[in-house]
């Protein structure tokens, strides 16, 4: 009697997705003429900036306070406006809450849309449009806090349990009875988390707006960097690196308690009262808000550009797509392109490392991990425009500084996600195999590497999402891409090629989200 074999499936497809990645690697080097050659020859002048910036000015903290009060400022208020357009769309936007796909449909364009803009280029059209300082910044950070809040919480609204929603639906309840007592008892806490996590990511995002004019510390930061004082921008980079981490740990601490519940039960007082305390401090943080910001009504000029801004966005410049003899379009997004996609190459491989060292649940000693997250979070708070700066001292001012400002600030980012998926994992498998005396590298090898591989690859298709925003923003301090004709589209008013880059932006943008959406779905 003859045993039949078992056939393994093709893994055809499999081969053919790996010797891509390969193929786009080998042209994102060839674009950025990333060489390990070019960034050691640079090294000695790397070197020499940092020790510009040590010791830091910590004299200059004196003038620092009232600029970052600013920017904490700026972000509680484009937070909260934001969030308030936001919660409205994503129950627009979702599919179990609005049936109508003449609502649904242009919800998620409008969604889609707004967070295809990078926050630099908000604030940067802000400026013009409304003048330099905190306003300008405000705005931007409403679109920016629009654009997250609306795209997490409309996930999160899809995802909720139908069966409250169909019990209410038999027995006649309108759509607003729906979303009062079927959906929003649901989404709620998920809701308040988003907004905690927004909070967290406009801080930083606003650390850097001021470098167009749009406020903050981030205005600041430019002023020390024009003048060559990098002792001074140390000590800011530190002092809003303090700020940061304080008010990561605060957020941390309430979106678990929001997610997970309290450890310790509560009474219904306790709760109660712990809502009213929140709905205080919200209120007074937003009272503080806006009373302390300068923010400035339109200037008398701001129709006549926003006409010509329309004007132009409506008549682009199509002749710049592409130019056979120079810089065009086309171009420059294929460099954005090759910045992002080496950039988030190189960080998924170096984050690895530090991944397993921040996750709890890899290491016996809690001051392990601890320094870990620390190692992490420090990392990801310098702007990706200040690694940039480094790393045009050493390769000058091209693509190959945006790959590796990108690259280390995304170690920090994409760290911090791998580091959750680890100690997310089921531990299960771990210690069965530990009972049985496997080693170190067997236990990583069939136990964990296994489990966190999915979650590895998802959250590497959602970073080169974010990089390939944050890489048309590089150009404008020269580290490539097509930040740089749009920067100086912008100054100089040229608003048909403001226009057609913006198509660009917005085209590739959306075609790379589809794309690893699609993919992401497929493997979570």
């Amino acid at each position: 009697m003859s045993v039949a074999t078992v056939k393994k499936p093709p893994r055809t497809k499999f081969y053919m997705i790996i010797a891509i990645m390969v193929l786009f690697l080998i042209g994102s080097i060839y674009q950025t003429d990333a060489t390990l050659t070019r960034l050691a020859t640079g090294t000695p002048e790397i070197l020499k900036f940092i020790a510009e910036m040590f010791p830091p000015d910590w004299l200059f903290f004196a003038d620092i306070w009232k600029p970052m009060a600013q920017t904490i400022q700026m972000s509680i208020l484009g937070t909260i406006v934001g969030a308030l357009f936001a919660f409205p769309m994503a129950l627009l936007a979702a599919r179990n809450v609005t049936s109508s796909p003449w609502l649904s449909y242009p919800a998620r364009f409008i969604m889609n849309f707004v967070r295809t803009i990078p926050d630099l280029l908000y604030a940067a059209l802000f400026a013009v449009l409304v003048g330099f300082g905190p306003t300008a910044g405000t705005l931007a950070l409403i679109f920016f806090t629009f654009g997250i809040i609306s795209k997490l919480s409309y996930e999160s609204t899809e995802a909720i349990d139908p069966g409250p929603l169909e019990a209410m639906t038999a027995v006649g309840a309108n759509k607003l009875k729906l979303i009062r007592f079927g959906v929003l008892p649901q989404v709620a806490p998920t809701y308040l988390a988003h907004f905690l996590y927004t909070f967290e990511v406009s801080i930083r995002a606003s650390a850097i707006l001021g470098l167009v004019g749009a406020g903050g510390i981030g205005l600041l930061l430019k002023n020390t960097l024009d003048l060559f004082r990098y002792d001074q921008s140390c000590a800011i980079v530190i002092y809003t690196l303090l700020i940061v981490v304080i008010i990561d740990l605060v957020s941390t601490r309430f979106r678990t308690y929001l997610l997970k519940g309290s450890a310790k039960p509560m009474s219904e007082t306790q709760a109660n009262t712990y809502k009213i305390i929140g709905i205080v401090a919200v209120i007074g943080l937003l009272i503080w808000a806006l009373t302390g910001l300068e923010l400035t009504g339109f200037q008398p000029t701001t129709w006549i550009l926003t006409k010509a801004m329309i004007s132009g966005l409506f008549h682009p410049d199509w002749a710049y797509v592409y130019i056979p003899e120079g810089e065009d379009l086309l171009r420059s997004l294929l460099e954005t392109l090759s910045i992002s996609y080496l950039g988030n190459f190189v960080s998924a491989i170096v984050c690895l490392p530090f991944a397993f060292w921040a996750a709890a649940n890899m290491s016996k000693y809690r001051a392990v991990s601890g320094t870990g997250k620390l190692f992490l979070s420090v990392v990801r708070t310098i702007p990706e425009i200040i690694m940039a700066l480094i790393f045009i001292k050493a390769v000058g001012p091209n693509a190959y500084a945006g790959v590796m400002a990108l690259g280390l600030h995304s170690v920090g980012m994409l760290g911090k996600l791998y580091a959750e998926a680890i100690e997310n994992m089921d531990m299960g498998p771990t210690e069965a195999m530990t009972a049985v005396g496997a080693n170190f590298w067997q236990r990583m090898s069939f136990a964990v590497i296994p489990q966190v591989i999915p979650d590895f690859i998802s959250y590497t298709l959602y970073r080169f999402e974010i990089n390939v925003r944050s890489a048309t923003l590089l150009g404008v301090i020269g580290a490539g891409g097509i930040g740089t004709p749009l920067i100086f589209a912008l100054n100089a008013r040229q608003w048909p090629r403001v226009g057609i880059i913006l198509i660009g932006i917005i085209v590739t943008v959306s075609i790379i989200d589809y794309i690893s959406g699609s993919l992401r779905k497929r493997i979570v």
